[in-house]
């Protein structure tokens, strides 16, 4: 009797020991599995390749090697219109064209003479402006034209502005710039029937010459 208890307890410590085997056999197995997916699964703590291009990086990568520059912007460039060689003195009204050599009656005289400048009417007081930049170089009241300013405007241009306001001249010798005020506009007593305006005459290298055409030059 007690030999077939002792026959029946080893029997249970077989089996007992057979399933200890076992569980750990299962375990080990488990681990190494688990161990095989670890090794296949991306990790999150990679780089980017070196050869992805920047536009495709991943945001959280710093981009390295690419050298910076500002953005180009456009700046406007301010392109000044031409200065115009001469100017016109007055308003564009002209009174009485230039003649040349042509004869034109005279309301005031009451005969026919040649006109030997360009009339520019306006009215009394207005201000006259240099046609060009130029030096005085002579300032008179002639009986016949009022007062006469004569410029020297360069490149052999001499003009005579008549019929400006006593006083309202620069002095002889005084350098002016062009559109500078240089009289103001007051009376020709040989043409005073054509009401108030401006007699311009120039000449070019000592010839008389058609202002207009000059000014449009």
């Amino acid at each position: 009797m007690q030999e077939k208890s002792r026959k029946q307890s080893a029997a249970t410590y077989g089996v007992m020991i057979l399933c200890l085997l076992a569980a750990a056999i299962g375990a080990w197995g488990a681990a190494r599995k688990d161990a095989q997916i670890d090794k296949l699964a991306p990790q999150s703590t990679a780089s980017a390749p070196s050869n992805l291009p920047t536009e495709y990086a991943p945001a959280d990568v710093p981009v390295t090697g690419v050298p910076y520059s500002e953005p180009e912007t456009e700046t406007e460039t301010e392109t000044e219109a031409p200065q115009p060689k001469y100017l016109l003195p007055m308003g564009s009204f002209i009174v009485k064209d230039y003649s040349g050599n042509s004869v034109v009656y005279s309301n005031t005289m009451q005969d026919w003479r040649v006109h030997t400048g360009v009339d520019f009417g306006d009215n009394r007081g207005q201000s006259v402006l240099a046609i060009a930049d130029g030096t005085v170089t002579d300032v008179r009241e002639d009986v016949l034209w009022g007062v006469v300013l004569t410029v020297d405007h360069g490149d052999g241009v001499i003009a005579r502005y008549c019929g400006l306001e006593k006083g309202s001249t620069p002095e002889v010798d005084s350098e002016v710039e062009q559109g500078v005020v240089i009289g103001k506009l007051g009376e020709i007593p040989v043409e005073s029937k054509d009401g108030p305006h401006l007699h311009l005459e120039i000449r070019k290298n000592g010839v008389r010459v058609d202002p207009w055409k000059l000014l449009q030059s």
